[in-house]
């Protein structure tokens, strides 16, 4: 699944490529599975958007908000295999292309999607749209969030860290490569009881946290199978990554052979030495 590193990798590719264009008429070109589209029907999307222009593009934690004139916005949530391209005039079809919306210069915003699990959203307003993302917790990578802020979610809670970190409701865009990554750093077991973490254990989870996500903003988002950028490129950081993916190969700082075990359902891996089991008791 995309998460906050390949959301915020598009917004600002797409931020380049289609902030002052025009959505043509029809606004939606192409539909062909319409419970992509969550609150709308294809035909009606369409009209409430055509003519609309671009304005600007940000990110909330694994969505992506598209702002439109008349204080609309379209909203793309890619789940798991989700990838929104925009493509010049004439450009060859793309695989698995579930809703095509054009301009009116002929180039196309194209949302793609093999699973197809991913949705799009259209909110009227801006009190509709706040309304549906006030669920989400704090963004990682904000100047106000801070260590104490995050030393105050995280002493509160209770639990294994791995599935507490992949609460969106608690922190958003963490998903499991990343929450794997910023265990490794922290060198604290993904099973480990958050209750008791002490203070310079929270201190290193919260800095390993921005470290991997912002790395990963840098190498353009991490792609394993199916993400693509905002013009349909792979990222670089999995080159980078410390564990993730990497089962059976020698740990990066110690040699030690890479685990893969099951937390929460999540496929979790990890460094017996660098990421003891001793740290459960602790």
């Amino acid at each position: 699944m995309p998460e906050l590193p390949e959301v915020e990798t598009t917004v600002r590719d797409l931020r380049r490529l289609i902030i002052e264009r025009v959505i043509a008429d029809p606004g939606v070109s192409f539909a062909d599975w319409p419970r992509i589209i969550a609150t709308y029907s294809p035909e009606v999307l369409g009209q409430l958007i055509a003519g609309e222009k671009i304005l600007a593009l940000r990110r909330r934690a694994k969505y992506i908000l598209i702002e439109l004139s008349q204080h609309k916005h379209l909203v793309f949530h890619r789940k798991m295999t989700g990838n929104l391209f925009w493509r010049e005039p004439g450009a060859i079809a793309d695989r698995y292309t579930h809703l095509v919306i054009p301009f009116r210069d002929g180039s196309e915003l194209r949302f793609t999607d093999l699973r197809k699990f991913g949705r799009v959203y259209l909110f009227l307003n801006e009190e509709e749209l706040s309304q549906y993302l006030a669920k989400l917790g704090p963004e990682p990578l904000e100047d106000d969030f801070t260590e104490e802020l995050f030393h105050q979610l995280i002493a509160s809670r209770r639990g294994m860290l791995k599935p507490l970190l992949l609460n969106q409701g608690l922190l958003v865009g963490l998903g499991n490569i990343y929450v794997n990554e910023a265990l490794f750093v922290s060198g604290l077991h993904p099973k480990r009881s958050a209750e008791t973490l002490k203070p310079e254990e929270r201190t290193l989870l919260y800095h390993a946290i921005r470290q991997v996500l912002t790395t990963a903003i840098e190498n353009r988002g991490t792609t394993l199978s199916d993400y693509l950028d905002g013009e349909g490129q792979k990222g670089r950081n999995q080159e980078l990554l410390f564990i993730h993916n990497r089962e059976g190969k020698p740990c990066r700082n110690c040699g030690t052979l890479i685990i893969k075990i099951m937390v929460g359902q999540r496929g979790t891996y990890l460094c017996p030495n660098c990421q003891p089991k001793l740290s459960l008791a602790n």
